[in-house]
C-alpha cells in the first residue's frame, strides 16, 4: 500500500509542476515573526556546572511569502534563522556562521485538485495532526537538526518543525482524510546502504457534532537498515502506530480530551553491527486531559487535569535475546511538552505523567499561568545502570520508578497586538530513581529562567 500511494503521489507532484509553470500571481502577502530569548539553564542534575548550564541571548527571526496564483494554487516560501547573540560560528558540524538563513517553508497547494475535495500540498512544510502525540515536528521537539544553531543547546526552543512532504487531502465535510508521505532522512550513513527514514500515513477527522470530534489514523515510520559485517544482514526498523482520539465539549466550558494508541512493528537495535538483534515492537500510549474555563469567574480562570502514559523499555536489558519482545514507546515525531525543563532532558517514552494547569487574567493584557507535573518510570532503571539524559552526561540509576517533579510558571503580556513580552520559570526536584548514594556528585535541582519578546508583522 505504501508503494503504491508513492505511486499516486509522484504522480500528482509531476501534474502539480505543470499547473504552476504557467500560474499567473494574483495576490503576494509577506508576514513574520521576531522572538528574542533571554536563556539561564542550570540543567545538569548533578554536581557542579556543566555543559547543561548555560547564559545566553537568542534570536529566531521568520520571513514568511504567501502567492495566491491562478487555478487555485498557492505557493508559500517561508525563510528562518536562529542565532546565539555575540558567537557566528555555532554550528556544531559546520563552520558556517549563524547568521545563516535556512529554508523553512517552500511548498505548493492545489486545491480542487482533479476534483473538488481533494488538495494536494507538496514540499517542506508542516504537519499537525491531533494534539501532535505523533506527528508534528520531524524530530521530535527537544531535538533539532544540525543545521540549526540550537544542535546541542536548547533544541527544544528551536522553531524547526518542517518535514519534506507530500500531503493529499479529502475534504468531505464533517470527514477529513488526510495521506501524507514525508522523506525524513535520506541515506545518512552510505557504508551501512539504504537507512532512508520514511515516514506514511492516513489521518481521519470526523466531526460527529457541534460538540464532538473524532479522530483515527495510521502511521508508518519506516527505516531501511543493512548490517555492517561479514553476514551482510539486512534489518528494518519500523514503527507502525494506530490510534484513535476523541475531544468534546458537550458540557458548558468543559473540553475533554482522550486519545489513545498502539505500536507495532520491527525494533532494529543498532544500525551499523550484524551482531545485534532484533525485536517485535508491542508499546503503547494513552493521553487524557479535561480543562475547565471560567469566563464569567473575576480573572477569567481555567483549571486543566491530564495524565499520560508511555510505556518502557530500555536496552541494558538485552530484550532481543529474552523476550523477543521491545515494549518502549517511540516517540516517533511528537510535538508536546508536559513540563519545560522534562521536555528537554527527557525522550516521551517509559513514563507516567500526571498533571494540573491553571491560567488567570488578573489585567486585561496580562495571563498568568502555573503548572505542576509528577514523573515515574513506566520501567524502572536496574541498581547500578546508567541512563542519560538528552545532550546531558550518564546518570547512576536506582531501581526506583519516581523521576521527579516539575514547577512552571509563566507570565504573558500582550503589549500592542503584534509584541508580547514573557517570563517563565521552571524547577525539576530529581526523584528516588536517581542514585544520590553512589553518585560521585550530588544530585540537584535543575532550573531554567526563559524571558521572551516576540513581535509579529
Amino acid at each position: 500500500m505504501s508503494k503504491r500511494l508513492i505511486l499516486i503521489l509522484a504522480l500528482a507532484f509531476v501534474v502539480g509542476i505543470t499547473f504552476t509553470a504557467y500560474a499567473e500571481v494574483q495576490n503576494v502577502k509577506v508576514s513574520g515573526d521576531l522572538t528574542v530569548y533571554g536563556i539561564d539553564r542550570n540543567l545538569g542534575l548533578y554536581g557542579p556546572k556543566n555543559n547543561s548550564d548555560k547564559s545566553s541571548i537568542a534570536t529566531i527571526t521568520r520571513v514568511r511569502v504567501d502567492a495566491d496564483l491562478t487555478d487555485n494554487v498557492m505557493t508559500t516560501v517561508r525563510l528562518l534563522n536562529e542565532r546565539y547573540w555575540g558567537s557566528e560560528t555555532e554550528h556544531s558540524n559546520t563552520t558556517s556562521d549563524n547568521t545563516t538563513i535556512n529554508l523553512d517553508l517552500a511548498y505548493v497547494t492545489l486545491k480542487e485538485f482533479l476534483y473538488s475535495p481533494l488538495s494536494l500540498t507538496v514540499g517542506r512544510q508542516e504537519l499537525h495532526f491531533g494534539k501532535d502525540m505523533i506527528v508534528g515536528d520531524y524530530d521530535t521537539n527537544n531535538a533539532v537538526s544540525t543545521a540549526s544553531a540550537f544542535t546541542g543547546r536548547d533544541p527544544d526552543l528551536s522553531a524547526r518543525k518542517a518535514f519534506d512532504a507530500i500531503r493529499a487531502t479529502l475534504n468531505y465535510d464533517p470527514l477529513v482524510v488526510d495521506m501524507v508521505m514525508a522523506k525524513v532522512t535520506t541515506n545518512t550513513t552510505q557504508s551501512v546502504g539504504n537507512d532512508d527514514t520514511n515516514l506514511f500515513g492516513i489521518n481521519a477527522s470526523y466531526a460527529l457534532d457541534k460538540n464532538t470530534t473524532l479522530e483515527a489514523y495510521w502511521f508508518e515510520k519506516n527505516k531501511g537498515k543493512k548490517a555492517l559485517g561479514s553476514t551482510g544482514i539486512k534489518k528494518s526498523d519500523r514503527v507502525d502506530t494506530i490510534g484513535v482520539r476523541a475531544a468534546n465539549t458537550s458540557i458548558e466550558n468543559l473540553v475533554l480530551n482522550g486519545e489513545i494508541a498502539y505500536q507495532f512493528g520491527k525494533y532494529a537495535a543498532d544500525t551499523t553491527t550484524a551482531s545485534s538483534g532484533s525485536a517485535n515492537r508491542k508499546a503503547w500510549a494513552l493521553e487524557t486531559a479535561a480543562t475547565y474555563n471560567m469566563p464569567k469567574v473575576k480573572y477569567t480562570p481555567s483549571a486543566t487535569a491530564m495524565y499520560a502514559y508511555f510505556s518502557g523499555d530500555h536496552e541494558n536489558n538485552a530484550y532481543y535475546t529474552t523476550s523477543g519482545t521491545y515494549r518502549g514507546w517511540d516517540p516517533m515525531y511528537e510535538n508536546q511538552t508536559f513540563g519545560n525543563i522534562v521536555n528537554a532532558l527527557f525522550n516521551q517514552t517509559n513514563m507516567h505523567i500526571l498533571g494540573g494547569i491553571a491560567t488567570a487574567k488578573p489585567m486585561e493584557d496580562v495571563i498568568l499561568k502555573g503548572e505542576y507535573y509528577a514523573y515515574w518510570w513506566a520501567k524502572a532503571y536496574p541498581d547500578g545502570t546508567t541512563f542519560t539524559p538528552v545532550g546531558g552526561s550518564a546518570r547512576n540509576m536506582a531501581q526506583r520508578k519516581s523521576i521527579g517533579q516539575e514547577v512552571d510558571l509563566t507570565a504573558t503580556y500582550d503589549y500592542t497586538e503584534d509584541v508580547q513580552f514573557a517570563l517563565m520559570g521552571g524547577w525539576f526536584i530529581p526523584g528516588a530513581s536517581f542514585d544520590k548514594e553512589t553518585s560521585t556528585v550530588k544530585t540537584k535541582v535543575a532550573s531554567e529562567i526563559i524571558g521572551s519578546m516576540k513581535v509579529t508583522f
